[in-house]
């Protein structure tokens, strides 16, 4: 957990570069995982991106549940932002 921290800071780095790009599992903040597994307990198949939106960080969960494509957004602290 103590590479978080420097993992954050190259995420803030790159969000200035990029608008969205992949990352995997392990580097979602702990609280987005959390709230993730807790709005979708039988999500399948996650995939993760960060984007930067309105100058912020957003973690985007692209996943299936009940054989359904489904993304969903949270913000860094875990706060859900939307589904689609």
């Amino acid at each position: 957990m103590k590479t978080f921290p420097l993992f954050a800071g190259a995420i803030l780095f790159l969000a200035g570069c990029a608008t969205e790009f992949g990352i995997v599992a392990d580097d979602v903040p702990p609280a987005v995982v959390t709230s993730f597994k807790t709005k979708y307990p039988s999500a399948e198949n996650v995939e993760w991106e960060v984007e930067k939106s309105d100058g912020h960080l957003v973690f985007e969960a692209e996943f299936k549940l009940d054989g359904k494509s489904k993304e969903a957004e949270f913000k860094m602290d875990g706060t859900f932002v939307k589904e689609e």
